[in-house]
């Protein structure tokens, strides 16, 4: 009871520490909230202003059938965002940088959509040096409105020549694609129809696993300056001669810097879930599809047992390390490792690894914080509750282990 009561107290003590420092805990919860938001409507602010432009050059003759075709192109893009202009100076267009796609219709362009042994072609130019992504995009949505008016003609053909035939009922599609792919069915993990927010949830999750990645390093901030920081304030020998042992002392300061990254978590998450949905109403979704209360409550709890670990495993080498300058350096060791597992973890599924390549990555306590995040997008809440019981066993036996190798002396000398 009596070594309760005084963990309770450093807790408390730390915690005020904690609220006294404005500053720190300000810019841990309002940094996020504001850059990824803000990030998000400059982004979609941005693309409003901004959009692709696009120049069509007819050098075909005028006729109906190009102006019909010219037209329903036009018409089309521009109902899709881009800014488009209608030319027939090729050259002048490919001078002007402002015309980050072109699309040519070339001289023989009509006689050829006519015809019925030739085929009537249209050139794309893309430029270098500019969005590839959104040029790309325009270029399928050309590409798309292109292939629809090139399905009229066809229609139009094969019904004529069924006329002059001699036939009267048929199918076009019959003639013209005979065999066809149906739309793609999207499945949830469970193998039930996909809903809207089960094929955003895996996005969601990604961006999750990476924000792992920014938590890690406020916690061990303030573990460097919990421990090297109260010994260069020389406040550090007063905690020590007090009746908390260093167990207790430590174990304080263990789980004050877990606080401090739990709350960048959150931050984090409800900033990302911002930037995320910003962008999703931009384009034209819905914001409630980025929300799933389960995914954010496991983030949050898998965030803390993250932080937990990291700043149990770096305690050892920190208490030992005279400056604040070289315990920040060996933290930002361990947070580089963790970057490197957590851009891993947004572009790998570890989930599907092989279990040759999955199990050694187990050894590092990263691979279950990806695990759990991942594990509960597919809905495999076994392999969750694993990865969970990995990271409490990790915390604590890491936390053991470091508290044991530890003694008054080696905390109050850094020796």
């Amino acid at each position: 009871m009596k070594s309760a009561s005084i963990l309770k107290a450093l807790l408390w003590k730390e915690i005020k520490e904690i609220k006294r420092d404005k500053k720190l805990l300000l810019s841990t919860i309002l940094l996020p909230l504001i850059s990824l938001p803000a990030i998000g409507v400059l982004t979609a602010v941005l693309l409003y202003y901004q959009p692709i432009n696009i120049a069509l050059v007819n050098q075909d003759t005028e006729s109906e059938l190009n102006k019909w075709f010219i037209d329903n192109l036009y018409s089309n893009l521009v109902s899709k965002g881009y800014s488009v202009e209608i030319t027939s100076d090729l050259n002048n267009v490919l001078r002007n940088l402002t015309f980050d796609l072109i699309i040519r219709i070339p001289m023989d362009f009509t006689s050829n959509l006519t015809s019925l042994d030739k085929v009537a072609y249209v050139d794309i130019i893309k430029r270098t040096g500019v969005s590839e992504d959104r040029v790309n995009r325009a270029e399928q949505d050309a590409r798309a409105i292109i292939s629809s008016i090139s399905q009229v003609i066809s229609e139009l053909k094969i019904k004529d020549l069924a006329s002059r035939a001699g036939l009267v009922n048929i199918n076009v599609e019959s003639v013209r694609n005979p065999i066809q792919v149906r739309v793609p069915i999207y499945i949830a993990p469970s193998g039930e129809p996909a809903k809207p927010e089960d094929i955003v949830k895996p996005f969601i999750a990604r961006l999750l696993i990476l924000s792992f990645s920014f938590i890690v390093t406020p916690a061990s901030t303030f573990i460097v300056d919990g421990i090297v920081g109260e010994r260069e304030r020389k406040t550090i020998e007063m905690l020590l001669a007090s009746p908390a042992g260093l167990w207790d002392l430590l174990v304080a300061k263990l789980i004050s810097s877990s606080l401090i990254g739990l709350i960048a978590s959150l931050a984090d998450i409800i900033g990302l879930l911002f930037y995320y949905g910003i962008l999703v109403t931009a384009l034209g979704g819905l914001f409630a599809t980025v929300l799933d209360a389960g995914l954010i409550l496991v983030h949050a709890f898998t965030a803390f047992l993250t932080i937990l670990v990291t700043v149990s495993i770096s305690l050892p080498f920190i208490t030992r390390t005279k400056g604040i300058k070289a315990a920040s350096n060996i933290a930002s060791l361990f947070s580089i490792i963790g970057l490197a597992f957590f851009v891993s973890g947004w572009v790998i599924d570890f989930y599907k690894l092989p279990i040759t390549v999955l199990r050694p990555l187990l050894l590092v306590p990263y691979t279950h914080s990806i695990l759990v995040i991942q594990s509960y997008v597919y809905g495999d809440f076994m392999t969750l509750l694993i990865s969970v019981l990995v990271l409490i066993s990790l915390s604590v036996s890491i936390m053991f282990i470091s508290l044991k190798t530890l003694d008054r002396e080696k905390v109050l000398l850094a020796g």
